[in-house]
């Protein structure tokens, strides 16, 4: 039984800071991406515009100044009245801008609209209270007529914390979250899976600051949920701002300290575990504290959100007491906010996250003395510097990374692969040490008017990216059933590997407004990795199309190139040990080797995209995806819209490893031959009402991908697996052809509040291997069974006097029971071949909280 202890000025002042934050956070998204946000609607009748004011829970704003403006001209310049409205009528035809103001709110403005004769235009304004910058101006305000969809080429999939806090999964870091978006997956070894990809292929920004490990372009720790506003995914991102990826970006803004302070704290008391009616010690622990507000009032503002963790996760699969894998971490994130002028504001964040964790990758096939142990050390800081001259915005943010990682068995022993089961100790032992050390400057300009409106954005970005550290591996023994040896992997002595790498990056974009019902998002990247000695460009195009007076629907689309950053563990591989393989016949006699295979790195020399340029040294690698996809998205009425999207690409030059004879000299060839071809046919549904506290968000993927399955970070990840298979172009290890997810929030009678989540979908693949460990047949022709589950939260809250009032709710997680399998016999000598077992039955928990 967990327990949230919650400290605040009361719950209302901590929701309406959170929504301050907010609405800032749309602000800058939108000074990013100008574009005519507050939807116009048109009414039959006089030329003119009826103006409605009000605030974000729904009030009139009185008194609130309205200026309508014809070619630069103000043309009208009233108040809105008591019911925060302005009518203004016999007005000319031609392209206004409106512009609103209050005291106490961040004014909100409209550009380009265009009125014809006879027409009456409607635009409803919601301010939100002023925080601190001028800068967000003509940003802030934001559309109360949010159902109708954005008109721009590059739309997003958005999670906010409020959300995030309510769902049965209760989610406590970014990465937990994700698997609640259409086409994102996690894995059994629990990597998120991004459009069928790996995390080193996508892009992971905190604040506009790359956080990715280094070395290996992983996700590494994530921000506490609790510091978190607004997770969005792009999986088409057009605007040439992003980069360093080609499946998809996950962009992150975190939570500004408001005017109020808020104080929270969650969790505080551990959860036991039971066992046949006894105490059988601690289970889980994740007390999280939680905290915003003014240091110096209208100046200074700080953020913090900290979680203490100790998890023992059970294996299913496994018998107590040797079921759990422990993990036991820090990860906390400060930020702080500093006013200089109305035009000038700092911000420091700075995220910190050691953990370990002992018997990862735990499972039946590789009992607790097989598997590693894992501790690292993360911690991100970033400065952000913003300045307002005139209308255009100058963005500088300095970012500092440093992923410090040890992976080591449990012994010293001989790892031994079996058809039944592993034995021995985790053959791989590692230490590294990544930095990065970034520079970005990005300006917005202000709208220039010339055949419809430009909205220009430059950038540049330098980054020193460093990977220190040495690989050890022990020989690996490969039997039969009946404990036969038929084959050894030796290792030799690994090189320590000191690798350094300096990125340079520019782009320019221009959101263009053609016209009310047509934009056009334009934009060019370049890229270089000194390492890889080459240069890349990234031209892209989107387009989104109003084709109906209503607005309601949005056609979008648009093709681009992306690359991927190739991660400096790509460039140490000629440092790893190298494999000796002995084979062995039935009486223990030698029949081949030892065979010494060299770990050599290829030269990428058949590449035939002409936008990238440079030498053709080795490691001359630049893997990249050409991407298009169409969209269309129509709002049926003010809380229900639909989208529906066909995405397709496809990615080359992709880095792989795969044991080839090269030169007449046996070698494990890391090179950049690999593809992949992703194809996804997404339709969801999302229908909100009752302020949007109320909502159904429903989700289905059509989805194939596959490709090249030997990717590097199989074998020089983290944790690395001995036997280097023949590499195949086949079904990937996402791949799933059919996926329904839906989750929602309600209000029920008594005061109660639920939120379901449903999942339906196809079994991840697997491979069969036979008595050698490698592929029978195509690599991940088979797939688990279907997976269904059912998971529920329902709460309420007692007020039991002014100042506190307690929660109860109760979780429940696969309520149908369904059997969901865990894992499967896949090596063909094994008598139980393809036999699938372990399931996470149904359950439930209690949850009791104290808030005040």
């Amino acid at each position: 039984m967990s327990r949230i202890w919650e400290l605040s000025i009361s719950v209302m002042v901590g929701m309406t800071g959170n929504k301050k934050v907010l609405g800032a956070v749309i602000g800058l998204f939108i000074l990013w991406m100008p574009v005519n946000a507050n939807r116009a609607i048109e009414i039959q009748g006089k030329a003119g515009f009826r103006i409605i004011v009000q605030d974000e829970a729904g009030g009139p704003i009185v008194a609130a100044k309205v200026e309508i403006r014809l070619g630069g001209k103000v043309v009208a310049a009233v108040a809105t009245d008591e019911k925060g409205e302005v009518n203004a009528d016999k007005l000319a035809s031609g392209v206004y801008e409106i512009s609103v103001a209050g005291d106490r709110y961040e004014p909100g403005v409209q550009s380009g609209i265009q009125l014809a004769a006879g027409q009456n235009i409607e635009i409803k304004f919601i301010l939100v209270p002023k925080v601190q910058l001028k800068e967000e101006i003509n940003v802030s305000a934001r559309a109360s007529a949010a159902a109708q969809p954005e008109q721009v080429s590059s739309t997003s999939q958005e999670m906010q914390r409020a959300t995030l806090r309510q769902l049965a999964n209760q989610a406590t870091t970014v990465k937990d979250a994700l698997p609640l978006i259409p086409g994102i997956v996690r894995s059994a070894q629990g990597e998120i899976k991004i459009s069928g990809t790996g995390e080193n292929r996508s892009a992971f920004v905190v604040n506009a600051a790359d956080v990715t490990d280094p070395a290996t372009g992983q996700f590494g720790m994530t921000v506490p949920v609790d510091s978190v506003q607004t997770i969005n995914v792009f999986k088409t991102p057009y605007l040439a701002q992003y980069g360093r990826f080609t499946a998809g970006v996950v962009s992150v803004e975190t939570r500004r300290g408001g005017d109020k302070w808020n104080f929270e704290l969650n969790d505080p008391l551990p959860e036991f575990r039971f066992l046949n009616g006894r105490l059988r010690g601690l289970r889980d622990a994740t007390p999280r504290i939680v905290f915003n507000g003014p240091l110096i009032k209208d100046k200074l503002f700080i953020s913090e959100g900290s979680e203490y963790t100790i998890r023992k996760r059970q294996v299913q699969t496994l018998e107590y007491p040797n079921k759990e894998t422990k993990s036991e971490s820090i990860n906390s994130f400060t930020q702080l906010d500093y006013i200089a002028s109305p035009t000038h504001s700092v911000t420091g964040t700075f995220h910190y996250a050691p953990r370990k964790d002992q018997w990862d990758n735990l499972d039946f096939f590789n009992p607790r003395p097989v598997t590693p142990n894992w501790k690292g050390i993360d911690f991100t800081g970033t400065l952000i510097d913003r300045l307002t001259f005139g209308e255009n915005l100058l963005e500088t943010t300095i970012a500092v990374k440093n992923y410090a990682i040890e992976v080591w068995g449990q012994g010293v022993a001989d790892m031994v692969l079996t058809p039944t089961g592993n034995r021995g100790n985790y053959f791989s032992s590692q230490d590294r040490d990544a930095t990065r050390a970034e520079w970005m400057e990005t300006v917005s300009l202000k709208p220039i008017s010339r055949l419809g409106a430009h909205n220009f954005k430059f950038g540049s970005i330098i980054a020193r990216t460093t990977n220190r550290g040495a690989i050890t591996s022990r020989p690996v023994n490969i039997l039969d059933r009946q404990n036969q040896l038929l084959q050894r992997i030796d290792f030799t002595t690994g090189g320590r590997f000191d690798l350094t790498d300096l990125e340079t990056h520019f782009f320019g974009q221009d959101h263009w407004v053609m016209s009310p019902k047509l934009a056009m998002d334009l934009g060019l990247r370049f890229e270089r990795q000194s390492i890889t000695g080459i240069y890349r460009w990234a031209p892209r195009i989107g387009l989104a199309w109003t084709p109906f007076n209503n607005q309601n629907t949005v056609i979008r689309g648009g093709y681009g190139f992306f690359y991927d950053r190739v991660p400096l563990s790509v460039f140490a591989f000629d440092k790893y040990p190298e494999q000796i393989i002995t084979t062995y016949g039935p009486n223990g006699q030698i029949i081949n080797g030892p065979r010494q295979f060299a770990n050599i790195t290829d030269r990428d020399a058949s590449r035939s995209n002409p936008f990238i340029r440079g030498r053709s040294d080795i490691g001359n690698f630049a893997p990249y995806s050409a991407t298009w996809d169409v969209e269309v998205e129509h709002s049926f009425s003010r809380i229900l819209r639909i989208k529906a999207n066909w995405l397709s690409s496809n990615s080359s030059g992709i880095v792989i490893v795969e044991p080839k004879l090269l030169m007449g000299r046996e070698a494990l060839v890391l090179g950049a031959g690999g593809k992949s071809r992703y194809r996804q046919f997404e339709l969801t549904a999302k229908l909100t009402w009752n302020e949007e506290k109320q909502q159904l968000f429903a989700s289905y993927v059509r989805s194939s991908s596959r490709g090249n399955v030997n990717e590097f970070n199989t074998y020089i990840g983290n944790f690395p697996f001995p036997v280097v298979r023949t590499d195949q172009y086949a079904r990937l290890s996402a791949d799933l052809p059919h996926r329904f997810i839906a989750w929602g929030l309600f209000n029920l009678p008594l005061k109660l509040r639920y939120s379901p989540i449903v999942e339906y979908r196809n079994g991840f693949p697997y491979s069969p291997v036979d008595l050698k460990q490698n592929y029978v047949g195509e690599a991940n022709s088979k797939r688990f069974p279907k997976f269904f589950s059912f998971d529920s939260r329902i709460s309420r809250d007692f007020q039991v006097s002014q100042k506190y009032a307690v929660r109860f709710s109760l979780s429940g997680f696969n309520l149908t029971n369904h059997f969901n399998a865990l894992d499967v016999h896949r090596n063909v000598a094994d008598p139980r071949y393809g036999i699938f077992f372990g399931n996470v039955n149904r359950f439930f928990r209690l949850d009791f909280d104290v808030l005040f």
